[in-house]
């Protein structure tokens, strides 16, 4: 038999090689002890191992997954730190979970076994090499310690998700052994086997599992169960829709021994809660046994949970009837605790969390039932070849939820009525910053975006379009021979390609790949007849048309006064080669217009290791100065700045899972600032002045984004180019530059240093008694902002506007007034600075900063080294967006200045990150 169902597949051209397809037979029983008092499953595996491969094996790799959960230095946790998620890192070693006890034998004879690097990878050693066609009997007994539900495998309370929970022999297959450490992004490969799994535990647990209950008693026990919970579902009109703290009743001291079998499975997974309702129906599916249908849920979301069923049955026949029948004897919904996703599949059974509406649980549901056959049956390389099961179920539950609720275009509802297309959405975005991944790379390879893009989004967009080229019909025939040709047999990418014949090459371009370009949007176009221009009044998704954006605005600023206009760009969520914006504002303080725009050029991968390419332009005009005094009311007409700049930024290339970034940018500015002009016997001139200034920047940037520690730092090199009218013209070369660290001590508190060196190469005003606002400075105030770099909300004020401070050189939170010569200097400045968020559950920190800078108090005197420094007490609200800082203790010249401002609120440090709260930048800082 094996060898006629050889030659057909050969003769279908879906091998790669001429004799190397084997598959291996793995037959287990496992027998187990739920221990909810000390959360723990004791257990002894007995395994039958056939060896099929054309060639003798002298030893087996077992997956031990529960000792992923063991510490914070396994695959699945560095990978969740890369990820940014701390919880697990962070937990109580107490609540983590792994498997021991292990002491396995060959043959009833006791064989030596070692772990690998990885902890939950092991390999056991044969006595004798097991050669082609035999078949060895492995034994062993086992302890899991069941984790806080970090990730699949957990439990919350007495509710328990036993997945990945007993050891398991890896793959072995054409390309060799399949070891692969447990990881939360990534899911499986294992080998199809048979399944008798015995469980012990306290009689009151309700269980659904992979498999077919043999226990009758326990099976009427259910049906029973399933009819009082239909009966009290339809007595009350009002099942909670969100979530509900059930207690969870007392365990039994009776316990029971229940057992399930399950054929040509890869994988065993079971769910107990002493507090499941129950739901029990049967499909009838044509040319196929009746199928059971299951669903287990708590009070938790009972309203959504009551439709269950149908929605199980409707998706179980959706994908019957479009790749091929299902051919288990039952199909399981489980509402359960879940920390890896919305829902995870496995064989028979799925998990779901909580899905917030009916819509969203019918959908997971169908998307995770879908995984019976991209996973479950076809049982693909998920970890080498995520889209092979992700993105292929993802066409199909698109389609299905097109069927279904063909009112909703979209995945993602962000208001009432208004949808936003997320595979689309994603796809764009990652792939028009250059962020893109090809779909076929290995899951722990791909940046978290990625992952989803490349598992999920762009399979599916690619398989839309594939329907377009051949037909829906064809297709899915094309997916019923794939499906009948290679059920139960691991199936590779190249496979797949073979099946599609012709079209397979189309495939394997984009999967392969970060080629090719907007999938379905021409289609879509057409389909909906769009075209032409389109107004709006807030950022949406890209439609076809050409989009523009109308908001109206209103602003503020302590020299313009209020301000009220409008932003006129082209920016949808998705990023474009060619963006621009105009926001002209009207001043009704200074009665200018003011206002800024811009536009930026991207071009994605222009060369081998480039990332991308920007090329951004623009100009913003405010007033800087806003005289009081009634007697100068005539100045305000003049005191204002234009600044123009033009910048280049070329960003590198990195792997996407090494978390570097860098660019090398040059920027180009040219500053006009507004100033009366008066004549030699002091008469204000009609025409003010101008004094105009350039800066021509060069500079690179970089940092390792880790979650623990990251690091980042930059250099820049700067000349300036003084006015030549003026009278006194001034040029520099300066080179400075600020390394950036910080340190998660504890789960959202971190502390953070930062250092800053900069010199002027050369100055040819060096030896100044006095520092203009282009010297180096420890204060980081409106006045020192020389370029005009940042947005304040008042320059050239006194009180409370001088308490804005950023952080671009010295980064001193101590509100020292412009008019003092404190902490500027012409030769070199260099600070530290410090913070600390404290370990409590308040968002308040403690800083320190210090600074060393060169001066020249006389023109005759040596130069002098000045030491100063300021510490206090910090608020950081808004995720850094917004800081309040209290000093409190301080130094030489930096406690003088601090108390002749006065009392403490006067003394009070206002860092507000107005520049990164521009919506744009939010929505490009996003992946």
């Amino acid at each position: 038999m094996r060898i006629v169902l050889y030659l057909v597949l050969l003769l279908s051209g879906s091998l790669m090689g001429q004799d190397d397809y084997f598959q291996q037979d793995v037959s287990y029983d496992i027998r187990v002890r739920l221990d909810d008092r000390r959360h723990e499953l004791h257990g002894d595996l007995t395994l039958q191992y056939t060896n099929n491969a054309p060639h003798a094996l002298d030893s087996l790799y077992f997956h031990l997954w529960p000792r992923a959960y063991s510490s914070e230095t396994t695959a699945f946790a560095r990978q969740l730190l890369r990820n940014g998620s701390t919880r697990f890192h962070f937990a109580d070693p107490s609540l983590r979970g792994t498997l021991d006890s292990l002491s396995f034998r060959v043959a009833d004879q006791p064989a030596a076994f070692r772990y690998t690097d990885d902890p939950d990878i092991g390999v056991l050693l044969l006595p004798t090499p097991l050669s082609s066609g035999a078949t060895v009997t492995v034994t062993t007994p086992f302890r899991v310690k069941i984790p806080r539900s970090f990730s699949r495998l957990g439990r919350v309370g007495e509710s328990y998700q036993l997945t990945q929970w007993y050891p398991k022999p890896a793959v072995y297959d054409r390309t060799g052994w399949h070891p692969m450490p447990y990881l939360d992004q990534g899911e499986f490969y294992s080998e199809f086997g048979y399944f008798r799994v015995q469980l012990t535990l306290p009689e009151n647990y309700v269980v659904a599992a992979t498999g077919v209950l043999q226990e009758s008693a326990e099976r009427d026990w259910l049906l029973a169960r399933a009819d009082s919970t239909a009966r009290s579902l339809a007595q009350h009109s009002d099942l909670p829709t969100g979530y509900v703290a059930e207690p969870y009743p007392a365990s039994s001291a009776r316990e029971k021994t229940i057992t399930y079998t399950a054929e040509r499975v890869h994988d065993f997974a079971w769910f107990a809660d002493k507090r499941f309702a129950v739901l029990h129906d049967t499909l009838h599916l044509r040319d196929a046994p009746a199928t059971d249908v299951w669903a287990f849920f708590t009070q938790t979301e009972a309203d959504l949970w009551q439709h269950s069923l149908t929605y199980l049955k409707r998706a179980t026949r959706f994908y019957s009837d479009r790749v091929g029948t299902y051919p288990y004897p039952q199909v399981t919904g489980v509402q359960s605790a879940l920390s890896a996703g919305a829902g995870m599949e496995y064989p028979m059974i799925t998990v779901i969390g909580r899905s917030g509406s009916a819509y969203g649980l019918d959908e997971v549901l169908a998307h995770e039932v879908g995984h019976n056959w991209f996973y479950g049956i076809l049982g693909s390389n998920e970890r080498d070849h995520p889209w092979m099961d992700e993105g292929l179920n993802s066409y199909y539950e698109g389609r299905y939820t097109q069927q279904y609720y063909p009112e909703r275009s979209g995945r993602m509802q962000v208001i009432p009525g208004r949808e936003i297309d997320l595979d689309a959405l994603g796809y764009r975005f990652l792939r028009r910053m250059g962020r893109d991944q090809a779909p076929d790379t290995p899951s722990d390879s791909l940046s978290q975006f990625n992952y989803f893009m490349g598992a999920y989004s762009k399979p599916e967009l690619v398989l839309q379009q594939l329907e377009q080229r051949i037909g829906r019909d064809a297709l899915d025939a094309t997916f019923q021979r794939y499906y009948t040709q290679w059920q139960f047999r691991h199936p590779q990418p190249e496979d797949l390609y073979a099946v599609l014949g012709a079209e397979g090459g189309y495939l394997r371009d984009a999967m392969e790949s970060t080629e090719a370009g907007n999938f379905n949007e021409a289609a879509k176009q057409q389909a909906k007849g769009v075209g032409g221009l389109s107004l709006g009044l807030v950022t949406d998704q890209e439609d076809g048309r050409t989009q523009l954006f109308v908001t109206p605005l209103l602003g503020f600023n302590a020299n313009d006064g209020f301000m009220a206009g409008g932003a006129l760009h082209n920016r949808t969520l998705e990023p474009k080669q060619v963006e621009f914006l105009a926001v002209p504002l009207y001043a009704f303080g200074s009665k200018q217009l003011a206002g800024f725009a811009g536009a930026r050029y991207r071009l994605t991968r222009p060369l081998d290791r480039i990332q991308r390419l920007e090329v951004s332009a623009g100009v913003q005009r405010f007033s800087d100065f806003r005289p009081t005094a009634a007697r100068l009311d005539s100045l305000d007409l003049v005191y204002g700045y234009t600044r123009t700049a033009v910048k280049t930024e070329l960003y590198f290339d990195h792997p996407a899972v090494s978390q570097r970034s860098s660019s090398l940018y040059t920027r180009l500015i040219n500053l006009r600032q507004q100033r009366p002009a008066f004549t030699e016997e002091g008469v204000l001139l009609d025409d003010p002045g101008v004094i105009t200034t350039n800066f021509l920047q060069l500079g690179y940037r970089a940092a390792v984004d880790r979650t623990i520690n990251p690091v980042a730092y930059d250099l820049r090199l700067e000349y300036r180019a003084g006015d030549p009218d003026l009278s006194r013209e001034v040029n520099n070369l300066r080179l400075d530059g600020s390394l950036h660290g910080s340190y998660l001590y504890r789960r959202g508190r971190r502390i953070r240093a930062r250092l800053y060196g900069g010199v002027f190469l050369a100055h040819t005003e060096r030896d100044r008694t006095t520092s203009p606002a282009y010297s180096f400075s420890l204060v980081d105030n409106a006045a020192s902002d020389y370029r005009y770099d940042d947005l304040y909300l008042g320059r050239n004020r006194d009180g409370g506007y001088g308490q804005q401070l950023e952080q671009r050189q010295g980064g001193f939170r101590a509100p020292i007034a412009a008019a003092f010569t404190y902490g500027r200097s012409n030769t070199y400045l260099t600070a530290l600075n410090l913070d600390a968020d404290l370990p409590i559950p308040l968002p308040i920190g403690v800083y320190f900063d210090a600074g060393m800078y060169g001066s020249r108090p006389t023109l005759s005197s040596d130069p002098t080294n000045a030491f100063n420094y300021v510490a206090g007490l910090s608020v950081n609200i808004l995720r850094d967006q917004f800081h309040l800082y209290v000093p409190l203790l301080a130094g030489g010249t930096t406690r003088n200045l601090l108390e002749q401002r006065g009392n403490l609120a006067e003394r009070l440090v206002l860092r507000l990150n107005l520049t990164h709260l521009l919506p744009w930048h939010l929505i490009d800082k996003l992946p």
